[in-house]
């Protein structure tokens, strides 16, 4: 749609792919808070993030899994994209979105998160590690762990569903790009999110409330004082997750030309939104956890808003709480007691997320008197 349609009806069938250090755990929470307001279910293995990943979906299993009333709603996992199999557990007119990053920016936060200069051996003596791997990116690559091979190069392709033994075949690039513009609705660009998730309001038939967020994770600043020479490297090393990142953000940039004058508007709104949540519910930001998690501290009127607390609830606890909900009937005392180790840990690093008694509010449907739902 080009412009807003209040008489709309709102869509609650999504597939959202994440893919890997793409700004996805802010985008996440928006569906998963989206799904738990209007009791919707979810495809996910009990307290799991991924889907099988790396590998494919086993989808007798999810068959398994699925809710008795209604099927399944969202996904919003880590997976890895194949159409059949998303159209085989999802209903009819789901609609299919993912995040897209700048490949540098992207290449250099799987990099640094999951500290390659610590896990591959030969980058461990070097000061300048990105040097050292670009001199031989294949043979190094192959040290890596099992656990983030296939996050080093093109990962985004990669998550998409492209096979590496095609990732130097030009027509198999090509015909890649043009299935996924073919299949997924809304490809969305972590540069342009606020845009970006306007259009997912318009698409979905949404509220704008809908969408507001918080950052749930820095976009640390690696590419600063990095050289010419290397952002090249990184670019070719990536060259398939450039084309691809080429070809959706000028759709994207075409899509947002071809909106109504109110879209810009609506933009602002969204900016507007964000920064008076923030404001509103936390006093300060902690400092970062977990290698780029960002933290929040309540201010004292509102430390009892449960939606201060769920903006501000990080992709795997809020996993944690809807799998506690979801199948409460197939885990065990120990997977409680985990969640619950988890989360108190966590607060530690970020007070303002949902606590213990949070969740099983949730877990039972415990309406919350302190819920804002004006903005």
């Amino acid at each position: 749609p080009t412009s807003s349609n209040p008489e709309c009806k709102s869509k609650q069938n999504v597939y959202f792919l994440r893919t890997h250090q793409t700004g996805t755990s802010s985008v996440s929470n928006i569906f998963y808070r989206y799904g738990q307001e209007h009791k919707l279910n979810f495809v996910m293995y009990p307290l799991k993030q991924h889907l099988n990943y790396p590998n494919i979906l086993k989808l007798v299993y999810l068959e398994n899994l699925k809710p008795k009333a209604g099927g399944y709603n969202i996904l919003a996992q880590y997976t890895r994209h194949r159409q059949n199999d998303i159209l085989r557990i999802m209903p009819d007119g789901t609609i299919f979105t993912t995040l897209l990053r700048s490949p540098v920016d992207q290449f250099l936060s799987v990099f640094n998160n999951f500290d390659l200069k610590s896990q591959i051996r030969n980058l461990r003596p070097h000061h300048d590690p990105y040097e050292e791997f670009f001199r031989n990116p294949e043979k190094i690559a192959k040290m890596s762990s099992d656990a983030v091979f296939h996050l080093i190069q093109n990962s985004m392709s990669f998550d998409l569903g492209l096979e590496p033994k095609s990732f130097k075949n030009p027509s198999a690039v090509d015909e890649f790009i043009a299935k996924i513009d073919k299949e997924f609705h809304l490809v969305m660009i972590l540069e342009l999110l606020d845009e970006s998730l306007i259009l997912l309001k318009r698409l979905m038939c949404w509220s704008l409330k809908d969408v507001i967020y918080v950052k749930l994770s820095i976009n640390n600043e690696y590419g600063d004082g990095l050289s010419a020479d290397i952002t090249s490297k990184i670019r070719e090393w990536n060259a398939v997750d450039q084309k691809l990142y080429d070809h959706f953000y000028n759709k994207l940039k075409a899509t947002i030309a071809q909106q109504d004058d109110e879209f810009s508007q609506e933009v602002a709104r969204l900016k507007k939104f964000n920064r008076e949540f923030s404001t509103e519910c936390y006093e300060r930001v902690t400092p970062v956890y977990n290698g780029n998690k960002i933290g929040y501290t309540l201010r004292e009127t509102h430390e009892t808003n449960r939606t201060c607390k769920i903006l501000a609830t990080d992709d795997i606890t809020q996993n944690h709480a809807i799998g506690l909900k979801q199948f409460r009937d197939k885990l065990s005392p120990s997977d409680v007691m985990m969640v619950r180790n988890h989360l108190q840990n966590l607060r530690k690093h970020n007070p303002a997320m949902l606590g213990w008694s949070d969740i099983n509010n949730l877990i039972e449907d415990i309406p919350d008197k302190n819920v804002k739902t004006e903005l």
